[in-house]
Parts: structure tokens; C-alpha cells; sequence
């Protein structure tokens, strides 16, 4: 942090520990994972009920820091007294050592502590023994003349990197009883609380597994529980990429709920052991960073559907909420129950976010290892037919195509209500210039599942292609207003609107795209294609610097992407750069650009159409 001026604060901090937990992990791997489930779910829990705020999990460790001593010292003897009894579970009881200090804090844009205050914490939990709460003397000037708090003097300690200090073993009357005034007490007012909340974060549950090697199953509940929500009319709810950026941040719950937009935020832990799950889920107040539900689940890992259900329905509950019939309907479907199975298609959707020619293909082996499996597994049938479609995209051959309309077809058979599987369907339809089919499926799909992202906006993509540019504005909007914060839609409103020579809302949506595409990249700093949209749109807001260094950080994230590389040319049409505009559509077409119909209806290509190399390249473009 050498050499950046941090802000500071005065804040009561505390680190807590597991005592004895290396001999334990030595001997019994997986009852010392269990330790640290239950030490971060506690403390989670106890943290928020004192008013204090995680900074972060260190292995077997945690810190949090506390606006009062008070508060800090209640906290810090409510977790030791409850992770005794807690920790049993793990097959042995443990205690935890704390130490307790007061004073000065640099905290980091992401919300880390720096300081003497911290060290000194660390150091003094160092002289802690199991079981006990040590107080440094600034801690306990402050409390001794507190009735609901005892001390008892350590002496004099030399502790490293602090020096010659007094240490007090601190002793809590009743510290388990207090909640925060701010929390609702009476039944009535605490279900209004939850019943004020209307906005959700999903955030990645944890892999708590003794390989560490199950991120992808984690990401697969969390993301189905995510999609389950989303489909509740009354609750927004935070798409999957922004949640997902908050993956291993130390970030306070309610900096995380102010930049997503949301009100509150469910987070989660899961464990693998052999044919075994544990799930540990909790629903958190952003606004304060109270805790308003908690839930673990033990289970055969063939109840996972049964438990994405029941999380998904209890946080409903815990909203005060209650699903229409039709939500009912399009709620959690499992189709398939092949555990097995299911894997396989979860590893294949985890492959999905990382958007290379390479990750697509693997995902489509590990659909096809999930249709093994299970052949009637309609989900995985959609899952291939879409990874077909993209590869088709990519510079495939035509049986690329002809598998992604096979695989819709069995889904659809499968399954005629899986929308996924219509998507699927209109985006083979839409590579062939099958326009009229395309929109049947889409239609379809909508008609299934008006919560879902894709539907509309590939919809509008196909209505663009095919000339619809009124219906491919009406339905972009429509894909805005499902996910507010997705920044594609937001950005080719404004395309649409300029060629359809509406300058002035082009221009208001252009501005409105840039503030989208700037949210998403504070969450996604690496991500080519918010570079790539945003330079596009930052071009024909005149914004020429800018322009060129987003386009040249797209090309540099993204050097073979096709995609990225027709973006990039386009930014170079409208800033009026002929030849490097044209050398890049050439080089798009060589690395996998298909078909022609988007180009001729790109507003960028405007002042280039006539121009004969520009033609050539659209003959090129037409043939492939």
C-alpha cells in the first residue's frame, strides 16, 4: 500500500482463531474444513448482530472491526462461548483465542484494515489462551467501568512489532442477550424489515471441500438458485456476472449491496465429502449488514435438487413473498436425476462464462458426457445445442449447425416447455437467415419464461439482422428492463436508434450505455467486450482518446476473437479511419466473422458502403 494515501478511522478491532487447529487438520482434514465453516458462519452472524463488519477470513482465522469497544469485546465473547458448543459438530470440541484492540485504521478502497491497530490484535490473539478474550489496556481503560464486564490483569507482554504492553483476560456478563437497537424487535416490525426489501444479490458460494476443487458445483447451485429467483415478478435480482465478480473479495456486505443496486444478499459455503453435501446458506441485510436467515443443509448429494429448492423457497418466505401460479410453474425444475449427470452439465455452464473458442468446446463435451449419462437429460440437450451454435459462430462448419438444431429438437422433446432449449432454437434459426422461424422460437421462449435474459436479447439480435429494427429496439429495452445492469443491451439501443436515424435519443442512450458499461467494468476490469461495446459507443460520442484506449485494451485481452476484432473495426469506421477500419473487418472475416446480414445493418459501416474494398469484404462475408 507504500506510496497511496488511505483513509483513516478509529475502530475497535478483533482477531479470532481456532486453537489447535494445524494438529487438528493433521490428523482429521476434513473436521478441520468443518472448523472454519463453522467459525465463518458464526461469525457472520454474531458480527452483524454486534453492528460490526467482517474485514476478512484468514484460513482458520478471522478479523472484524467494531464502531464501539463495547460492542467489539460483546461480539468477540458471544463467538467464543457459541463456537464451543458449535464446534462439537466437527466430531471434538474447540475454543477459539481472541484479541481485542481499539485505534487508529488505514481501510483500502476494498475494505481492508492496514495499521498498528491491526497488528497489535493479531499479536495480543497470539497471547491469548484457548478460550479466552484478551483485551489490550487501551480496551480496557475504556471498559472498566462497565458493569457487564470483568477483567483479570495478565501482566506486562513484550509482543513483536508492538512492544511492552498490559494485557487483561476480559469476562462478558450476559453477553449473548444483546441486539443491536436498530434491529426490530417485535415480530410485526422485523417482518415488515424483510418485507421492505424487493432487490437481491447471489453471491458464489465458497468451496469448503478438502481438494478445493469444487468451485464449479458451488457456482452451479448458487447460479441455479440465482435463475430460480430471478423469476419471481416482485424481485430484482442482480445477474450472475456482476454477483460473481465479488468472488474472494474481503469487500463489506454492504459495499457489495450498494454497488450491485440491491437490498440484500444471500451467501453461502458448500462441502463435498464423498456421497455427502453441506450447504451453508444465509440471507443478509445490505443496507446494515444484519443477518435475517441462516440454513445448513446435510444431505445425500441426490437431495441437491431438493435443497436448491428449498433455499430458493425459504428466501422467498424470508421476503415476505409468495409465488403466482405461473411462477410456480417456471420454478425449479430438475431434469435429470442423474447426480452424476448433473455434474457434468454444471462443469459445462462453469466453462460457459469463460468465453474462449477453447472453453465452448470443452463445454460441449461436458454436455455430451451429461447426455451419456443421462439421455433424457433435456436440460444438457439445450446446454449442447447452444454450445454448437457459438462454435458455429466462432468459424464453424455447417454440421455445427445442424447438431445445434438436432440437440434443440431432442431437448424440445424432451422437455417442450424448456425455454432454454426455443433460445437454442432461434439461435440456429437466425445463423441460417431463418428469420420467421427464429421469431417462432423466441416467441416461444418468452411466452415460457418472460424472465428470461437471453430469450429477449437474442431475440432482438435476430431481429436486427433480419432489418426488424423497430421490434429489435422494443425488445433490447424489454432485455434492459430484465437485468438493468447488463451493459450489452444498453449499448446497442443506441445502434439500433442511429440507424433508424433517431439522433437524439441515439445520444441520450449512448451516454446511458457508457454509465452501464463503466458499473460493469468496476466489477469486470478484464472483460474485452465491455471494452470493445463501450469504445464504440464512446466513438460516436466524440470521446476520440478514450475511444482508442478502450479499443486497444479489447484487441489486447481478446487478440483472436473475432467478435472483438469486428468491434474494433467498427470503432475505426466511425472515427473515420478508412484503412484501419477495413483491415480490421478483413482481419474479423479471417479469424471466424460469419455471415453478413448484421454488417449491412450496422449504422458504423454507414460512410464505408460504397466504398469498393468494403464490398468486396461483404461478398467475402456472404459466402461464408
Amino acid at each position: 500500500m507504500q506510496g497511496t494515501l488511505l483513509p483513516h478511522r478509529l475502530v475497535a478491532v478483533w482477531f479470532a482463531d481456532v486453537a489447535g487447529y494445524s494438529a487438528r487438520a493433521a490428523e482429521d482434514e476434513s473436521g478441520a474444513l468443518q472448523l472454519i465453516e463453522i467459525l465463518q458462519t458464526l461469525s457472520r452472524e454474531i458480527v452483524g448482530r454486534y453492528e460490526g463488519r467482517i474485514v476478512k477470513f484468514i484460513g482458520d482465522a478471522v478479523l472484524a472491526e467494531f464502531p464501539s469497544t463495547a460492542l467489539a469485546l460483546q461480539a468477540a465473547a458471544a463467538l467464543s462461548r457459541d463456537y464451543v458448543s458449535q464446534s462439537v459438530a466437527s466430531g471434538q470440541a474447540h475454543n477459539l483465542s481472541v484479541g481485542v484492540h481499539v485505534g487508529d485504521v488505514a481501510v483500502s478502497s476494498e475494505g481492508d484494515l492496514y495499521g498498528d491497530a491491526v497488528n497489535a490484535a493479531a499479536r495480543i490473539q497470539e497471547a491469548a489462551e484457548p478460550g479466552q478474550v484478551v483485551v489490550s489496556q487501551d480496551v480496557w481503560r475504556q471498559l472498566r467501568g462497565r458493569r457487564e464486564f470483568c477483567f483479570e490483569p495478565l501482566g506486562d507482554r513484550s509482543l513483536k512489532g508492538v512492544g511492552p504492553t498490559s494485557l487483561y483476560v476480559a469476562i462478558v456478563q450476559d453477553s449473548g442477550i444483546r441486539s443491536p437497537p436498530d434491529i426490530p424487535q417485535g415480530n410485526e416490525s422485523k417482518e415488515e424489515t424483510k418485507k421492505g426489501i424487493r432487490s437481491l444479490g447471489v453471491l458464489p458460494f465458497a468451496d469448503l471441500s478438502a481438494e478445493r476443487d469444487q468451485e464449479y458445483f458451488g457456482d452451479g447451485i448458487a447460479e441455479e438458485i440465482l435463475n430460480a429467483l430471478a423469476k419471481v415478478g416482485a424481485l430484482h435480482v442482480a445477474a450472475r456476472t456482476s454477483c460473481f465478480a465479488f468472488r474472494g473479495t474481503s469487500i463489506d456486505v454492504r459495499e457489495i449491496g450498494r454497488r450491485l443496486g440491491v437490498e440484500a444478499l444471500l451467501e453461502g459455503s458448500i462441502r463435498k465429502a464423498g456421497n455427502r453435501v453441506r450447504i451453508t446458506v444465509q440471507l443478509i441485510d445490505a443496507r446494515n449488514g444484519y443477518h435475517l436467515w441462516s440454513e445448513r443443509f446435510d444431505r445425500e448429494i441426490e437431495d441437491i435438487f431438493a435443497i436448491q429448492d428449498e433455499i430458493a423457497r425459504s428466501v422467498i418466505d424470508a421476503l415476505g413473498l409468495s409465488l403466482t401460479q405461473r411462477e410456480e410453474r417456471r420454478f425449479l425444475k430438475a431434469s435429470t436425476k442423474n447426480v452424476e449427470a448433473y455434474e457434468f452439465y454444471l462443469r459445462a455452464r462453469k466453462l460457459f462464462q469463460q468465453w474462449t473458442r477453447q472453453n465452448i468446446e470443452l463445454a460441449r463435451q461436458m454436455f455430451e458426457r451429461a447426455i451419456e449419462l443421462d439421455p433424457h437429460f433435456a436440460a444438457a440437450w439445450a446446454g449442447l445445442a447452444t454450445a454448437h451454435v457459438y462454435l458455429f459462430s466462432w468459424g464453424g462448419s455447417d454440421p455445427d449447425l445442424q447438431k445445434a438444431h438436432d440437440a434443440s429438437i431432442r431437448a424440445l422433446e424432451l422437455d417442450p416447455e424448456l425455454a432454454d432449449a426455443h433460445v437454442a432454437a432461434g439461435q440456429s434459426f437466425s445463423m441460417e437467415q431463418r428469420y420467421s422461424e427464429a421469431s417462432a422460437a423466441f416467441e416461444r421462449a418468452i411466452e415460457l419464461d418472460p424472465t428470461l435474459f437471453e430469450a429477449c436479447y437474442y431475440y432482438a439480435r435476430s431481429c436486427f439482422k433480419a432489418g426488424d429494427l423497430e421490434k429489435a429496439l422494443k425488445l433490447f429495452k424489454k432485455a434492459q428492463a430484465i437485468r438493468p445492469e447488463e451493459y450489452q443491451s444498453a449499448a446497442l439501443i443506441g445502434q439500433v436508434l442511429r440507424r433508424l436515424h433517431r439522433a437524439d435519443e441515439a445520444q441520450r442512450a449512448d451516454h446511458l450505455a457508457i454509465d452501464s458499461i463503466n458499473k460493469h467494468l468496476e466489477l469486470n476490469p478484464n472483460e474485452a467486450r465491455a471494452f470493445n461495446l463501450g469504445a464504440i459507443v464512446l466513438a460516436r460520442l466524440g470521446e476520440v482518446e478514450r475511444a482508442r484506449e478502450w479499443n486497444n485494451r479489447a484487441i489486447s485481452l481478446a487478440p483472436d476473437d473475432d467478435a472483438i476484432l469486428y468491434n474494433a473495426s467498427c470503432v475505426f469506421a466511425v472515427l473515420g479511419e478508412e484503412d484501419q477500419a477495413l483491415a480490421g473487418l478483413q482481419r474479423a472475416i479471417e479469424a471466424g466473422l460469419a455471415g453478413g446480414d448484421w454488417v449491412l445493418h450496422d449504422p458504423d459501416w454507414e460512410r464505408l458502403r460504397d466504398h469498393p474494398r468494403f464490398q468486396t469484404l461483404m461478398q467475402r462475408l456472404r459466402r461464408s
